[in-house]
C-alpha cells in the first residue's frame, strides 16, 4: 500500500506564500532566514503561537542578565 500523500490546501499555500515573501523582503534588505526564523514564522502563521508569545520567547532567550 502507497503512503498518503499530503494534499496541499489553499492555508498550506497561503502559508507558504507569506513565508516566501518575509523571506524575500529580508533578502532584498541583505539578511537570510534563519532555521529558527522560519520555524516562528511557521509557529506564527499557523496559529500556534501568537506574535507576543513569540517576542516573550525571543526576549527571555536573548536578554542579558
Amino acid at each position: 500500500m502507497k503512503p498518503q500523500e499530503h494534499i496541499k490546501t489553499d492555508t498550506d499555500k497561503i502559508h507558504n506564500r507569506r513565508v516566501r515573501s518575509v523571506a524575500g523582503t529580508m533578502a532584498i534588505e541583505g539578511f537570510t532566514l534563519s532555521e529558527s526564523s522560519r520555524r516562528n514564522l511557521d509557529r506564527y502563521f499557523g496559529g500556534q503561537a501568537s506574535f507576543q508569545q513569540i517576542m516573550t520567547e525571543l526576549k527571555s532567550k536573548y536578554q542579558r542578565p
